[in-house]
């Protein structure tokens, strides 16, 4: 009996420690390795292994094994005094630190409103709070944000990009001085919204592109800012976009982002009025004044916006005075082409007129030199005279008939001068050169172009009277 006693108390004291609980943990652990690697292959009998009491058991076992452990391991940790003294001290210090920390936090925020109060009423000292806002809360976005707005509506675009650059790198605190805020940067149709509970980041890029954009980098701009048809800020950041665009001069593109900025489901009525009313302009500043019209129409049909409706009605008149101008050019245009043809027609007519005329002058031309050729080979004054008819007959232009009859009248003049040198008295010389000044005088030819053949009769009459 002493000896079964002794073996269970030692048993006893034995199982009051974890050693004993840990040994078979382990032993169990083993167990179950070998079980599994014995397992054969196929799915269903290792299915079968693995849900086998004994591996079980064992399982449990080693978890009851190291449960045991831990908690020994607990235990004996406690039994130290100095523990309990570092666990008191840590405690203490994680309480002042707590304290000191909601102390300072709520100073910041002291701070941080204060500082919106002086912006807000334009205080001197507002310059003052925003650097020591920038020193004491440079760990915090909702600060930066507040010294990039201000810089940014002093036009001081770069320190305004350098601020909010660190806010963007501290966006998870957003919200944390605030609680939220909404801010309004230049360039953008409405202020953006700044809040914890999410889309705060998505602003601070939209603020970020357009610094970049003011600071004249809008390829940068539109690189970096990517956001999804569901953020909040995202027809903002269309505008944005399209800012750019423009600053590129594309703006067709612009035109196209400032389409999906008003059609967003994130965009709020008054938001889409002022879009819609960007985009209006820039399609009348662009010459697009259809597109324009039909996105005023719209404008006033929703309640209108700023002048939209006094554009709407300078453009009507626009597009119908430049359509007056328009249908003005068009009939100067078609009475120019008018007459240009006319001058061109009637061209074609001198010219053929004229090219009518050469041939028809160098036909008589011809028949000139014939009737010369007959006037000079003619017997007498009665085949001269049949000569000139014939040659009459044949000629149409008025010069050239002049130019036969003077012909014919020189060939006739030299024939009675030489027929009076033949005559003996006087008195028949004188008959002969007086019939022949008459019959000169008498023809169809002028005088004037009969004046030497005048000339020489009367020359001859003259020598007579010597």
């Amino acid at each position: 009996m002493y000896v079964l006693a002794a073996i269970l108390s030692a048993i006893g004291a034995a199982l009051a420690t974890p050693y004993p609980w840990i040994a078979l943990g382990l032993v169990g652990v083993g167990y179950a390795v070998y079980r599994l690697r014995l397992a054969p292959s196929t799915q269903g009998e290792s299915r079968g292994k693995r849900g086998h009491p004994l591996v079980v058991l064992a399982v449990i076992v080693a978890l009851a094994g190291v449960i045991a452990l831990v908690l020994f391991a607990i235990v004996t940790i406690l039994m130290i005094p100095s523990v309990w003294l570092f666990l008191g001290v840590g405690g203490v210090v994680y309480a002042i630190y707590r304290v000191v920390r909601l102390i300072w936090r709520e100073r910041l925020k002291v701070l941080f409103f204060d500082t919106v109060a002086a912006l807000h009423a334009s205080n001197g000292q507002a310059a003052a709070l925003l650097r020591a806002l920038e020193h004491r809360g440079r760990h915090e976005a909702d600060a930066w944000l507040l010294v990039a707005a201000d810089a940014a509506s002093r036009a001081r675009h770069q320190d305004a990009l350098a601020a909010l650059e660190r806010a963007d790198a501290r966006a998870s605190s957003i919200g944390r001085l605030s609680s939220g805020m909404a801010l309004a940067f230049p360039g953008l149709p409405a202020p953006l919204s700044f809040r914890p509970e999410g889309g705060g980041a998505g602003s601070v890029a939209v603020a970020l592109a357009q610094m970049r954009v003011l600071a004249g980098d809008p390829r940068k701009a539109l690189d970096v800012l990517e956001l999804s048809t569901s953020e909040p800020a995202y027809p903002l950041g269309m505008c944005v976009l399209a800012d750019a665009h423009i600053a590129l001069g594309e703006i067709e593109q612009a035109t196209t982002a400032l389409r999906q900025a008003t059609d967003a489901p994130s965009c709020a009525p008054e938001l889409s009025h002022r879009l819609r009313y960007k985009l209006a302009r820039l399609l009348e500043e662009h010459e697009s004044r259809s597109a324009a019209l039909r996105e005023y129409k719209t404008l006033v049909a929703q309640g209108g916006h700023e002048d939209a409706a006094e554009r709407l009605e300078a453009l009507r008149a626009e597009i119908k005075q430049e359509r007056r101008r328009e249908e003005e050019a068009r009939r100067r245009q078609e009475e120019a082409q008018r007459i240009e043809e006319e001058a061109r027609q009637q061209a074609i007519r001198v010219e053929e007129q004229a090219r009518r005329e050469r041939a028809l002058r160098a036909r008589e031309q011809e028949m000139l030199e014939q009737a010369l050729t007959k006037l000079d080979a003619a017997k007498g004054p009665a085949g001269r005279r049949s000569a000139v008819r014939a040659g009459l007959d044949r000629i149409t232009l008025p010069e050239l008939r002049d130019q036969l009859l003077l012909e014919a009248s020189r060939i006739e003049v030299d024939a009675v001068l030489e027929k009076v040198d033949g005559l003996k008295t006087a008195a028949a010389k004188r008959r002969h050169l007086l019939a022949a000044l008459e019959a000169l005088r008498a023809d169809e030819i002028p005088d004037e172009l009969q004046a030497q053949q005048i000339r020489w009769l009367d020359e001859a009459l003259a020598a007579l009277e010597e």
